[in-house]
């Protein structure tokens, strides 16, 4: 079996060739259009291809042993033969589609990219790659570019240095020392579903009350998920540490009187969607209530990023002045954190990676984020 593509203008010609080469038993297999030069062509021609068959074994049948000879097996041999070559060549042209939607793909990412020196232009890359806002990348590179000088340019690990300090000086932390004060401190945690935030307050309540010697209580106004409650409580039986459930704005008022005694008073709020604005003013409301020293909002480092402007935008009311970013092992990109960090200018207190309490969290490292941001995340 011999098989082979042949283009033309037209159908006709390209079946003609094909005859002139093959001869009168070979067969069209496929036939399409397509541009001579591909998809980037914009001369507008077409030319006609069609992929032929022919089997090429000397004609007639005396020469193959009676016993051996079956119309049927033969034709099925072919077909299978025939399979085999559309196949392959399928793969082909899936393989050729792929590279060139990457191809496309890059070109649209990167079409309005500025004109820089190769370093910079690398970094830039880099940072949309990483999922960096291409505004602020840009701007960060453009910032870097004003202080280079001569051979600068050239020295692709200055320039490195020179970005991840620079990232490093948008991403607010917090001071790890605890101010004095003669009332309690009251710690609340806000944020959406599903991103943690009850597994976050049971590790910083361990860590306080195990590792720096605090009195600590926590108080539960999760009441939509019966599982959450179920969970601080366990907790707090385990670790021996006063806990509460409360329903509504006088409870949690009575509840933080009754541990005023205490160093500090951990309080989990109901998780919401941004979208539904009834609970998210009754959260609103009971913190107003108590006035807690630390409103954290909690935030998972996988989500995306058109979800997390309408995220910031709903929960912006809730009195935040911390920002917690939880599963930062669960992606490959962390350019999310240096986003929000830009747009809140709020200090970034914890970061956690990882379900093991209390273990898995730690204070923010600016430079240390900085890097993971640059590199992709490795843990």
């Amino acid at each position: 079996m011999r098989i082979k593509k042949y283009s033309a203008p037209t159908l006709k010609e390209a079946v003609e060739k094909m005859k002139k080469e093959l001869g009168s038993d070979a067969i069209v297999l496929q036939s399409r259009k397509l541009k001579p030069n591909g998809i980037f062509d914009q001369s507008g021609k077409e030319e006609m291809e069609v992929i032929a068959a022919v089997d090429n074994v000397e004609k007639g049948i005396e020469h193959v042993e009676e016993s051996t000879y079956t119309p049927k097996r033969e034709t099925a041999e072919l077909c299978n033969h025939v399979k085999e070559q559309e196949i392959d060549l399928l793969k082909d042209e899936i393989g050729e589609i792929k590279n060139t939607v990457v191809q496309i793909a890059d070109f649209l990412r990167y079409k309005n990219l500025p004109s820089l020196p190769e370093n910079l232009l690398l970094v830039l890359k880099q940072l949309i790659d990483c999922d960096v806002d291409e505004v602020l990348a840009k701007r960060i590179v453009q910032e870097i570019q004003m202080d280079l000088k001569g051979d600068d340019y050239q020295d692709l690990r200055f320039i490195l240095k020179r970005v991840i300090a620079k990232i490093s000086g948008l991403i607010k932390n917090v001071p790890s020392k605890d101010k004095k004060n003669s009332q309690a401190k009251i710690i609340a945690f806000v944020g959406p579903t599903g991103v943690g935030k009850t597994t976050t307050l049971a590790k910083l309540a361990t860590k306080a009350k195990l590792l720096r010697g605090k009195k600590v209580a926590i108080i539960s106004a999760d009441t939509f998920r019966i599982a959450a409650v179920e969970q601080l409580k366990t907790f707090a039986t385990i670790a021996d540490i006063p806990f509460e459930v409360v329903y509504s704005q006088e409870d949690i008022k009575k509840a933080v009187l009754k541990f005023s005694d205490m160093d500090h008073i951990f309080i989990d709020t109901t998780g919401r969607s941004q979208r539904d604005k009834s609970n998210l003013e009754n959260i609103k409301n009971m913190l107003a209530s108590i006035e807690p020293g630390e409103v954290h909002l909690v935030l998972s480092a996988t989500t995306k990023q058109k979800d997390m402007h309408e995220i910031l935008e709903k929960f912006k009311g809730l009195f935040i002045n911390r920002l917690i970013f939880t599963k930062i092992d669960e992606t490959t990109t962390l350019g999310l954190i240096l986003n929000v960090a830009e747009r809140t200018r709020k200090p970034i207190s914890f970061v956690t990676f990882g379900q093991n309490v209390p273990e898995d969290i730690d204070r923010i490292n600016p430079a240390k984020i900085a890097k993971m941001i640059l590199r992709r995340n490795s843990l």
